[in-house]
């Protein structure tokens, strides 16, 4: 009962300091509400180049041609084995010359029909998936000095570009969700900074009968948490509601079928979580570090 009668005393007096400062509140809310909405629509880009970057690179593979002379079992076996052992490599396929002629049919069309059976000119291969997509090139070199390859060819640089741009993009996200962060931190720290300042007489005559740090600093730290938490609202009904439209939008889909979207419900969950959880860490945080910062100076 006592925990519970001290913490609605923090809490009214965290309402009772918003109203006495209700324009810098509003002020604070406001630019955390921006900064947290902008963390949210970097996150779902961020959701969906990870998404897209490992749908891309699980569907990359390297196209490795035999010798015409590799025909027997053995030789295959000892071919692929070599290729399994390479560290980047994930997953080795055996494609044989018909299915190799099937492929090239379905690719550039049915006069290749004419090769089937013993007119068949085509190589047995392999298709080598890839553990880590940005590493093609270097693999693939390695891939190319086995004995019994004749080639590989795995996209050239279009698809290490495309690879590297995704990568790039994802730092990129990282960086700014990190900026935007700092950001918000600085917003709620001078908030509360400057409601402390407005209150030392009193927090001064607290201190003289006998008032701990604690009981001092907490109302500091949960008016920072509601403010952080007022500012992630309005952020996360504009992804709860906006997001869902924009995939109505668009049919569920970037451009095309292969850059597809996530379905609403999950971006509300992981989105709209990560932005209400942000704002009160952001929020407590920093109204801490505001607070234990004062008192440390007036001990």
């Amino acid at each position: 009962m006592k925990g519970l009668r001290t913490f609605l005393y923090e809490l009214k007096y965290a309402f009772l300091q918003m109203k006495r400062h209700i324009m810098l509140c509003f002020s604070a809310i406001s630019a955390i509400g921006i900064t947290l909405l902008l963390i949210g629509a970097v996150l779902i880009i961020g959701l969906h180049v990870n998404y897209f970057s490992n749908d891309v690179q699980k569907d990359l593979s390297i196209h490795v041609i035999l010798n015409e002379d590799i025909k027997d079992e053995a030789s295959m076996q000892d071919i692929n084995d070599k290729i399994s052992k390479l560290k980047n490599v994930d997953k080795v396929e055996f494609s044989s010359k018909d299915n190799e002629l099937e492929l090239m049919i379905k690719e550039k069309g049915s006069a290749f029909k004419a090769y089937r059976g013993d007119s068949n000119p085509l190589s047995n291969a392999f298709f080598v998936y890839l553990k880590d997509a940005s590493n093609i090139r270097k693999t693939s070199a390695q891939i190319k000095k086995i004995d019994g390859v004749a080639s590989t060819a795995f996209g050239g640089d279009s698809v290490t570009s495309l690879v590297e741009m995704l990568n790039m993009i994802q730092k990129i996200g990282l960086g700014l969700v990190a900026l935007l962060v700092i950001l918000s931190l600085y917003l709620i720290y001078n908030t509360i900074r400057t409601t402390i300042d407005s209150r030392q007489d009193e927090i001064m005559i607290m201190r003289t009968v006998g008032a701990t740090n604690g009981f001092i600093s907490n109302p500091f730290i949960v008016e920072g948490i509601l403010i952080g938490l007022l500012g992630a609202v309005i952020p996360y009904l504009i992804v709860h509601f906006g997001y869902e439209k924009l995939y109505t939008s668009l049919g569920g889909q970037l451009f095309t079928p292969m850059f597809a979207m996530f379905k609403p419900n999950t971006i509300r969950f992981q989105v709209g979580f990560s932005i209400i959880l942000a704002g009160v860490l952001i929020g407590g945080f920093a109204s801490l570090l505001a607070a234990r910062k004062y008192l440390k100076m007036k001990r």
